[in-house]
């Protein structure tokens, strides 16, 4: 990695983003080179209703997940922020599912908690693919993903710019070099 983020203290790093823009991967990353904690949201409700995200939109559909999400978003954040506040931690890095900023109240939650909001991007051809070989299930991929993905990036592009902080382009780079595009912009907002 070309940045030395040891020494940064970026604080709520969240990550927003279709799916298949790598948000759990880059998040994962980020945490690593921070040597901080790393919260993957749709892992957090798994583990807070102890049903999968596929076994929960079975049971109650898109409407009961959201309410979830929602809940566990706002518990995530508000414990992410207390560990900075009570300098148990110097940064808490949040990947979020691609439909948490939906809701207005989630995007308000986002934006009060968070210090960065990086909004990963991707081609639809490039989420395409990278969807079809990941091995998370996706309910709302279950027919025909390339125009559900392009209907979602449509719907869904205003939302993620009104919380970004900034945007990382994701199609065509390695996942080395889109965390490293996060280091850089973490890094350098500590340096202003």
């Amino acid at each position: 990695m070309k940045v030395q983020p040891s020494a940064a203290n970026p604080g709520v790093v969240v990550l927003v983003g279709v799916m298949g823009t790598g948000k759990s991967t880059v998040g994962s990353g980020i945490a690593h080179a921070l040597q901080c904690a790393f919260v993957d949201l749709d892992a957090q409700i798994t583990k807070s209703t102890m049903c999968t995200v596929s076994e929960i939109f079975a049971r109650g559909g898109e409407i009961e997940f959201r309410t979830i999400e929602t809940e566990v978003l706002a518990k995530v954040l508000d414990d992410a922020s207390a560990q900075i506040a009570q300098e148990s931690a110097k940064s808490v890095v949040v990947a979020t599912g691609g439909g948490a900023i939906i809701s207005q109240a989630n995007r308000d939650k986002i934006a009060s908690s968070a210090d960065h909001v990086i909004w990963l991007d991707a081609h639809v051809d490039d989420l395409v693919k990278r969807t079809s070989s990941s091995r998370t299930a996706r309910p709302l991929l279950a027919e025909n993903p390339q125009q559900v993905l392009s209907t979602l990036i449509e719907e869904r592009a205003s939302l993620y710019g009104q919380v970004a902080t900034s945007k990382i382009e994701t199609s065509g780079k390695q996942i080395e070099q889109v965390i490293d595009a996060a280091l850089q912009i973490l890094c350098q907002s500590e340096d202003q």
